[in-house]
């Protein structure tokens, strides 16, 4: 039954997918500030912290790279 999500994929938006990144940034910061964190009362703020230094990052980059490809002179990635 589900292995007909592989035959007939959902479609998604690009919105929506970008949208995704979020609880993926969220399990592998929970996961990665689960092994790491030392004290376990201050998990919470280090994962929160951690969860926005991610989504900071990645906006970064994507906004890095969307100015790469439009002003770049001759840029033409996705042409």
């Amino acid at each position: 039954m589900i292995a007909t999500l592989f035959y007939n994929p959902i479609t998604l938006s690009f919105e929506s997918e970008l949208w995704l990144l979020l609880p993926l940034c969220a399990a592998v910061g929970l996961v990665y500030k689960t092994i790491r964190v030392e004290n376990i009362s201050h998990l919470l703020k280090e994962f929160v912290l951690l969860l926005l230094y991610m989504a900071f990052g990645l906006v970064v980059l994507c906004t890095l790279l969307w100015l790469i490809d439009t002003y770049w002179p001759g840029s033409a990635w996705f042409s």
